[in-house]
């Protein structure tokens, strides 16, 4: 079954980065299939087995694996700096893998955002973004979190011009990518 959930998941990253690439949003539709899917699929693959006791641990990995999916991006979305179809789309990569993987993707998904971030603010040249940031850590840390979070966060005043889009879903799936190349095997 996990050579079937790979691929299911390569496609399903694959799709929603060239879906948000095109349109900027990752649609309800795939995420909320894949992660039910992922759920109720595993279960039933196993209880139509005769396994039932492996459905019900399926269940529960696959739901713990889809809550940390959420849970992992929901203070970024939170504060604006990712999109709703990122945080379902790792929700919907912890159905299909668990927590331990959906973990170590995390990981490298933040690498591969912060650097694809990075690139765009160069290539938009919008140094004053990274200054800005600079400037916001620098006083966060200083003052242990009471000042300088202003400077951290984006600009909800900012007009269109200033603004630099990453698109996060291509971030999720080079770092689903690099997940299955590298793992980083955090113990669970």
């Amino acid at each position: 079954m996990s050579d079937y959930v790979n691929v299911v998941l390569i496609l399903v990253v694959g799709l929603a980065a060239l879906i948000d690439l095109k349109t900027r949003k990752i649609p309800n539709w795939l995420t909320l299939t894949v992660a039910a899917a992922g759920i109720i699929g595993g279960f039933l693959f196993f209880g139509l087995q005769g396994n039932w006791s492996g459905g019900w641990h399926w269940l529960q990995f696959s739901g713990l694996g889809w809550l940390v999916g959420i849970g992992i991006f929901l203070i970024p979305f939170v504060f604006g700096g990712i999109g709703g179809g990122d945080v379902k789309l790792m929700g919907a990569i912890g159905a299909l893998k668990g927590v331990s993987f959906v973990i170590e993707a995390a990981i490298l998904i933040v690498l591969w955002g912060g650097l694809m971030a990075v690139l765009a603010i160069l290539y938009k040249r919008k140094t004053f973004i990274l200054k800005r940031f600079g400037m916001g850590l620098k006083w966060f840390a200083m003052t242990r979190g009471k000042v300088g979070k202003d400077l951290l966060l984006p600009e909800e005043n900012a007009n269109e011009k200033e603004k630099v889009y990453v698109p996060y879903g291509v971030a999720i799936f080079l770092g689903v990518i690099t997940a299955y190349l590298v793992e980083l095997k955090i113990p669970l």
